[in-house]
């Protein structure tokens, strides 16, 4: 929008990132847009050392995230009076709940997503749609369920941590926390003035912040595997951890930042750690050209959602086979959604490749004015969408 109507009013744009999006570095590739480098950190401060922390080789204790490697590699932080970052892109205390017995697992009524436990509200949430619920079922004996709280969140995190430091001072930095404004303010100034030890935070503390004394983050789940479905998901993981890397060693100290993980050889992971941006831009730019993917190729996207699966399904693949056939457009799906039921809903979706000379969205539209949407039913269009999850 800012591109458009800086080319309207014929005036000049500043895009600033720490790291530009695939189609703005494929602009300054071709020279359309000009670049210009910070090449050196405030203070001249070096970027941190980015450590992989291997958890096959590491033995983790029942109910326990963090390696004792980790612990040993903060400790040498926290005995400087440096402040250490627990990250981990998670809120609540677990991300699901079943039950050992009848096997039961606590489901968002409305979306196809397991409920998190949140443990300072002791309440089940869904974080798409806010549905609640309480713990309490009874199981097949009548009993009640004996449950199994499955995984990580940043609440979890913050309970292992308090029995590894029990004096330090730790706080959780995330959206459920920081609801309101002069409670986030008073955390910030707390961190600024060292008076807190550690902080374990989700994406929202990658987000520009400066704490001085922060010198060492440790990522509790560097695993990046889950993400295949998203065209963007190496690029916005790699956005996400240099802008995370950002927040450490600002006073020109030495930093580190540590990665957990299950997964070394992760292609992703290793794009991160070699902290050199541009050989990741220039090796995905690389593979949406063999992939036909954008900026090379475009997409458009049909949205079809209603609540009822089998017949947005079935009216989906009608609008597929009266589409048009034209010459290297391809038209790809129907597939469901990720996660396919949302706020009650089903969706499902068909994308449309073309290249990128080509205007189809006026034979598109004749085509669509044309059909006739059955009752329950509703279909959108994106034009060049950025996710489907």
């Amino acid at each position: 929008m800012a591109i458009t109507r800086a080319s309207i009013e014929n005036i000049p744009i500043h895009l600033v990132t720490s790291i530009p999006s695939i189609e703005t570095y494929n602009n300054i590739v071709n020279k359309k847009y000009y670049s210009t480098k910070l090449e050196k950190r405030y203070k001249e401060a070096s970027l941190p050392k980015i450590e992989i922390i291997n958890l096959h080789s590491e033995i983790l204790k029942k109910e326990s995230w963090i390696a004792n490697k980790t612990i040993n590699e903060v400790n040498k932080f926290l005995e400087k009076g440096e402040q250490v970052l627990f990250f981990l892109n998670r809120r609540g205390y677990a991300p699901f709940v079943i039950c050992k017995k009848c096997g039961y697992k606590f489901q968002c009524p409305n979306c196809s997503v397991n409920l998190n436990y949140h443990k300072n509200l002791n309440k089940l949430l869904c974080h798409y749609c806010g549905f609640k619920s309480s713990l309490s079922r009874n199981c097949k004996d009548n009993i009640k369920c004996d449950l199994s709280f499955c995984g990580p969140g940043v609440e979890r995190i913050f309970a292992e941590l308090k029995k590894i430091y029990p004096n330090k001072k730790i706080e959780i930095f995330s959206s459920d926390t920081l609801e309101k404004n002069e409670l986030a303010n008073e955390l910030l100034k707390k961190v600024e003035k060292s008076k807190i030890d550690i902080l374990i935070g989700t994406q929202l503390l990658s987000k520009g912040f400066h704490f001085p004394k922060l010198n060492c983050i440790v990522v509790v789940d560097g695993d990046f595997s889950s993400h295949g479905y998203d065209l963007r998901s190496a690029e916005k993981n790699v956005q996400l951890y240099h802008q995370l890397s950002g927040r450490a060693g600002r006073e020109g100290n030495f930093s580190t930042i540590f990665f957990q993980t299950y997964t070394p050889e992760d292609e992703i992971l290793i794009n991160i750690s070699k902290n050199n941006p541009n050989l990741f831009l220039q090796k995905e730019l690389l593979l949406r050209k063999e992939k036909k993917l954008p900026p090379f190729y475009r997409l458009i996207s049909l949205i079809i959602s209603g609540k009822n699966e089998a017949l947005i399904m079935k009216f989906a693949m009608s609008i597929k086979l009266k589409i048009p056939q034209i010459k290297e457009v391809n038209v790809l799906g129907p597939v469901l959604a990720p996660i396919s039921k949302l706020r009650k809903k089903y969706r499902c979706r068909i994308l449309i490749r073309y290249p990128k000379d080509l205007f189809i969205q006026k034979y598109l539209s004749q085509f669509l004015n044309k059909i006739k949407i059955t009752s329950g039913i509703k279909l959108e269009v994106d034009v060049d969408p950025i996710n489907f999850s």
